[in-house]
């Protein structure tokens, strides 16, 4: 599904949406449901001002496209790339 957001340069543009679930109690809207703009695009955040759907630069970058932790793997000796130091001096060439 599509919506309709209008973007700094005075444009209209289709972008992806999503039925959200409404609180007819807290928000007074008659319906139970909205359709929104899915706010995935990195570039672009959306707002939504006096009903109108509208693209603001986001800054900065978005948490979820950043690793917070370490490859799980790379506490494996094992799956290493290249072997520990303390292996390479152990396992020393041999002489030929």
């Amino acid at each position: 599904m599509a919506i309709s957001v209008r973007f700094p340069d005075g444009s209209w543009r289709d972008v992806p949406s999503e039925l959200r679930h409404v609180d007819p109690t807290t928000t007074g809207v008659a319906s139970r449901f909205c359709n929104i703009p899915v706010n995935c695009d990195p570039q672009w955040r959306y707002l939504c001002m006096a009903g109108v759907w509208h693209a603001r630069p986001r800054h900065g970058k978005l948490a979820i496209l950043t690793p917070t932790v370490e490859d799980w793997w790379n506490g494996i000796t094992a799956m290493a790339d290249t072997p520990a130091s303390s292996d390479r001096a152990a396992h020393s060439p041999r002489a030929a």
